[in-house]
């Protein structure tokens, strides 16, 4: 369960967030919507424990409490902004995120892989790849990961038809347990199994 009571995020003057409370309960599906400018991706990331919240940081329960700093040992993030280490490998960064963070253990990487299109280039340097298949890598990885808190962030940006439908298909059968929430702009296949919702407005 992550808790937000009157969470807010400034940079400088100017209040990014302001206000903000929700409980996201344990196992909920929980879209975040708001137009561009609206702090989505400051929320994912505050949650994550990448950035600081100004004000009231995020309460976490998944087992045990633990503080906002320590969010990155429980959660697992995909976003367009998410980088890799241009010179791994897709092999290298598959295996170097299993020995760091692992994955489900029902869950075999391979046959993800194949259904990603991508068994052909696992030997190509990730610096190679094109944007879509970045992406479907960052779902991959994500949503596969052996962790209880899901951030989602855009998650079709950059996705064709086919990358949409693997989206999809890694949700419904890697993702029934987790506490997943998804920051969106309004486009509904990357939230349409999402039972909750937080709206977010511009504060400048």
């Amino acid at each position: 369960m992550v808790t937000l009571n009157g969470l807010e995020k400034k940079f400088g003057n100017q209040h990014i967030l302001r206000n903000i409370t929700h409980t996201f309960e344990t196992g909920s599906k929980t879209v975040v919507l708001g137009s561009n400018g609206s702090g989505k991706s400051t929320l994912i990331k505050i949650i994550s424990g990448a950035i600081e919240a100004s004000y009231n940081p995020p309460k976490y329960y998944f087992n045990k409490s633990f503080a906002a700093y320590e969010a990155g040992k429980y959660c697992s993030i995909a976003a367009p902004y998410m980088a890799f280490n241009p010179m791994f490998t897709l092999s290298e960064t598959l295996s170097f995120h299993e020995k760091m963070c692992g994955f489900v253990k029902t869950t075999l990487i391979s046959e993800w892989v194949e259904k990603a299109g991508l068994s052909k280039h696992q030997g190509k340097r990730i610096q190679t790849y094109s944007s879509g298949m970045l992406q479907r890598v960052r779902l991959l990885i994500a949503i596969a990961s052996n962790r209880s808190l899901l951030l989602l962030d855009e998650p079709t940006s950059n996705l064709d038809k086919e990358g949409i439908q693997f989206y999809q298909n890694l949700i419904d059968e890697l993702a029934s347990d987790k506490t997943v929430i998804v920051a969106s702009n309004y486009i509904e296949c990357e939230y349409a199994f999402c039972n909750d919702k937080l709206i977010l407005d511009k504060h400048y």
